[in-house]
């Protein structure tokens, strides 16, 4: 007889969810994953997709900022805990190892960076900065904003999202803001994320990414085929910006670019660590990703919302399958938050007999 292999899937992780790094497409794959194999979610108790914040961050010792958190039955027993306590976590937070591991004990730790010339000019027309800072009809609203980047910042401070867009991944992952410019403060945040991290994964090499993904969760194929979600329209990209302006972008950027160029060395080195099937390996998972894409494209097509954001919209005999692969964030959360409702009154109406 043939060893078991010793492989099993991973149930329990935490996907840190950073803004404008094609972490939309990567938690409904996620959520898709997890819903159809009725995993607890660690969701925002608000009506929203993302953690509110406390003090800047988000906290998840606060049982109001967690769903159903301290829900409790007649004898004021906790009911999370008898049903096996809360396994994933993919909306946007912060990351805070200490309070995570509090939320989500012994789990996988995952995120997704960009290219941070991308990222900034991805950011700042998606979140319509560009016509919140005024300029002249032949000017480039992001070349006038980088003129004086601390006044236009101050203009926007009113914007909720304004804290995540310089250095905002690195934010994002646990970097505070007065601490953009200290050079030991930012490498020993590098340290301890190489530490923390399972996985860092890379948007430009968004299927080399999920593969490493996959070998790591010990998942199949079709777990991680994805339709992307969130995309811009086209209209130009970060290659056409002047290089004086991408060096100004940079430097202003400069604790994410060493965080990109750190995590994108550690990349690198997982996929020879992957082995030499690696190249045949991708080249099934693009081919079963396209499949599944033109399949759904042929009952739905992809319209564009007021971010010039693409998502999917599909006719009411559309197949369940394509209806998950097609499903938003927001979407997700209000099916799996429903389902963990469904199933937390059950158990209390059991338990309370």
């Amino acid at each position: 007889m043939s060893a078991p292999d010793p492989c099993q899937p991973k149930h329990r992780f935490v996907f840190l969810k950073i803004h404008k790094t094609g972490s939309s497409t990567i938690a409904t794959m996620l959520q898709r994953y997890g819903y159809r194999r009725d995993l607890n979610f660690a969701l925002p108790s608000g009506a929203v997709h993302y953690f509110p914040m406390s003090n800047q961050r988000y906290r998840f010792d606060t049982p109001r900022l967690v769903f159903q958190w301290d829900l409790t039955d007649r004898s004021g027993a906790l009911v999370w805990p008898a049903l096996g306590g809360y396994q994933v976590l993919v909306n946007h937070a912060l990351y805070n190892r200490t309070v995570d591991e509090i939320l989500i004990p012994n789990a996988v730790y995952f995120t997704m960076i960009r290219e941070p010339l991308a990222r900034t000019e991805s950011f700042f027309r998606y979140f319509l900065f560009d016509q919140a800072v005024p300029h002249k009809a032949n000017e480039d609203p992001l070349e006038v904003f980088m003129r004086d980047p601390q006044r236009h910042t101050q203009k926007l401070s009113n914007n909720k999202w304004t804290k995540y867009f310089r250095n905002g991944q690195f934010f994002s992952l646990g970097l505070e803001r007065e601490d953009y410019k200290n050079l030991r403060a930012v490498e020993a945040a590098i340290d301890s994320l190489s530490r923390g991290m399972d996985l860092v994964m890379l948007n430009e090499y968004f299927d080399e990414s999920l593969l490493l993904l996959k070998k790591l969760m010990c998942w199949d194929f079709q777990d991680i085929v994805y339709i992307s979600k969130a995309v811009r329209r086209p209209s130009g990209n970060h290659t056409s910006i002047p290089a004086g302006l991408r060096d100004q972008i940079l430097r202003w950027n400069a604790a994410d670019l060493r965080l990109y160029q750190h995590f994108n060395r550690t990349f690198w080195t997982k996929v020879q660590k992957y082995g030499p099937e690696f190249g045949h390996d991708l080249d099934t998972f693009r081919a079963m990703k396209e499949s599944a894409t033109q399949a759904c494209m042929a009952t739905g097509s992809r319209q564009w919302d007021w971010h010039n954001s693409s998502y999917w919209k599909l006719p009411p005999n559309a197949s369940e399958k394509c209806r998950d692969y097609t499903r938003d964030d927001k979407a997700w959360v209000m099916l799996i938050r429903s389902r963990m409702r469904t199933k937390s009154s059950a158990f209390i109406k059991y338990r309370n007999g």
